[in-house]
């Protein structure tokens, strides 16, 4: 039977018990060689990006066979530690491409493309683009199997499609990908905040509203704002595909007032460039206090993100003795939606004094740029690093810039002289127990930093460590060999494993301190003893340039008679 009809076969008998099915469009065949059922949607909110696509369950497996969706060209492979892992791309005529993430390994007519260029660079981290002649696929063609790689939280396959020419992550359920859904959205909490004239959070000045089940009625505090503040909405969403079923990120939402004032968001395709403005998009202090997402409706001045369906930074004016209908608008991206109405109160004069909460002096400004620098530290911050003014905590003196709450879109760039009793490779700059990938100019250590907090200058003279996990000797080559390699100070830079001297491609699992080598090559393991070796060196360097070596002989064995 083929792949095809064993899909759907599958299908058509869980179809109604499993409502997170995925659907294609005849122009796509399934990506998944098992039932392709949904665990995670386009836009859902992560921390620091937008959830760029789907993924499918693999039912805590690995190794499940993934297919190209549609004819078209391998335009690029990557391999890396972190991130999607293993991941490929497909470009299609049709002017998109398809990514497939967390591969445990590609296809051999893949793997006879990418191996010989691995040892000819000797690189395991690898990141490739290739041309359209050089690996074109077909339709349904098998190019991988399903894993864990990267920074997967389990096995699955996560699946994307990209406009090919902008690169944006466009939303699969717009372009011939559905699941049945006859839920409308979920609204768990409403926030209300107060903002200044540039869309800012203004400190203190936030209320948590009781729910009832579609007409809200909002008090506001007294003097919760001035003249020249708003009133900023936040809401908690989910979106079940069914009644009591699992809730997936909101597609769609929009505000207006019976002023005409509107606000909405649309998650069609999202900019990689802007998906860690999420941290913007919702408010991040208080997910990161209470772990809940409130998405605002509203948006500060230095928020590019492209989701936004109108010109309006947001926000509701309130007069002295005021009351304001809302309403509220939430949508599904299958056409179901849930309304309700916020009644804001307003009972109270309203101060005309022209409050401003941020002080250049005292606060960090998003749209602003900065240069600190003191006898033994320089601090370099480019325009839009920030995304709300951040108090300002600086002492570099003391290594101080910032502390670790604030969250950046930007690195910061930093430089920092010490006075070296050793060589000046062996120092490395730390924040909040995080090492940074450090390099040396003149006297001057250099390093990039997301983190703020207090910077320290670290000498690492300690090598990596390796512990190879048990394997019989008895075998040609072992069908599978790990390690854990680990780095406590600097961090690790470079592993190379060499089989009789020559290079070999391993992977390395940085969540879990794994490096793995498969023997893709299939060598038989069956047949008498000889007297013959091969032997196997693992160098490990971290970036201090510290070196731990791990080497071991295996018997080779004949084949069998």
């Amino acid at each position: 039977m083929t792949k095809f009809f064993q899909v759907l076969l599958f299908c058509s008998v869980h179809f109604f018990s499993w409502t997170q099915i995925v659907r294609m469009d005849s122009c796509w065949t399934s990506p998944i060689g098992t039932t392709p059922e949904l665990s995670a949607g386009f836009g859902d909110i992560r921390p620091n990006h937008f959830h760029m696509g789907l993924d499918f369950r693999t039912n805590g497996v690995e190794g499940i066979p993934l297919y190209a969706v549609a004819e078209g060209y391998v335009s690029r492979i990557r391999i890396s530690s972190t991130g999607y892992g293993r991941v490929i791309y497909i470009n299609h005529p049709n002017g998109l491409t398809s990514v497939y993430a967390h591969c445990s390994r590609f296809s051999d007519r893949i793997l006879a493309v990418i191996l010989p260029l691995q040892c000819q660079f000797q690189q395991n981290e690898f990141d490739w683009s290739f041309s359209p002649g050089q690996l074109p696929v077909t339709k349904g063609e098998q190019i991988a199997l399903s894993g864990n790689s990267g920074n997967s939280t389990g096995p699955h396959l996560h699946f994307e499609l990209r406009d090919t020419k902008t690169e944006h992550a466009l939303n699969p359920f717009l372009h011939g990908f559905h699941v049945s859904d006859n839920a409308s959205p979920t609204l768990h909490g409403i926030r209300i905040v107060g903002i200044d004239q540039n869309g800012y959070l203004i400190p203190g000045k936030s209320l948590n509203v009781s729910l009832t089940k579609s007409h809200h009625v909002i008090q506001i505090p007294k003097n919760f704002i001035s003249s020249n503040e708003k009133i900023g909405v936040c809401i908690s969403v989910t979106d079940p595909l069914k009644a009591g079923g699992h809730g997936f990120g909101l597609y769609a939402a929009e505000l207006w007032t019976d002023q005409s004032a509107r606000f909405g968001f649309e998650l069609k395709d999202i900019s990689f460039d802007d998906s860690r403005y999420v941290n913007n998009h919702m408010d991040y202090n208080e997910y990161k206090s209470k772990g809940i997402k409130y998405q605002k409706l509203f948006r500060n001045k230095n928020n590019p993100l492209g989701i936004y369906t109108m010109q309006s930074l947001g926000g509701i004016a309130l007069l002295g003795n005021d009351s304001i209908s809302c309403s509220l608008m939430l949508s599904d991206v299958n056409g179901n939606e849930a309304q309700h109405t916020l009644h804001l109160v307003y009972p109270y004069a309203l101060t005309s004094v022209q409050t401003y909460h941020f002080n250049p002096k005292d606060y960090f400004l998003p749209d602003s740029s900065y240069v600190f620098q003191s006898k033994n530290m320089l601090v370099e911050v480019e325009a839009n690093t920030f995304y709300e003014p951040i108090k300002k905590t600086l002492n570099l003196n003391a290594g101080q810039f910032g502390t670790s709450s604030a969250v950046l879109q930007k690195s910061i760039c930093l430089r920092m002289k010490v006075s070296p009793t050793l060589n000046l490779s062996k120092y490395y700059i730390s924040v909040g127990g995080t090492s940074l990938e450090t390099s040396v100019e003149d006297d001057w250590l250099l390093a990039e930093s997301k983190q703020l907090g207090a910077f320290t200058v670290k000498v690492d003279t300690i090598s990596p460590t390796i512990e190879a996990f048990p394997t019989s000797s008895n075998v040609i080559i072992p069908s599978f060999l790990s390690w854990n390699i680990m780095d406590k100070q600097s961090g690790l830079a470079r592993y190379d494993l060499f089989i009789d001297g020559k290079w070999t491609p391993v992977y390395f699992d940085q969540k879990n301190n794994r490096l793995s080598w498969k023997n893709d090559r299939n060598v038989t393991i069956i047949g008498p003893k000889s007297d013959q070796t091969i032997s196997l060196r693992l160098v490990v360097r971290d970036r201090c340039g510290n070196e731990c070596v791990w080497e071991k002989q295996f018997s080779l064995i004949d084949a069998p008679h």
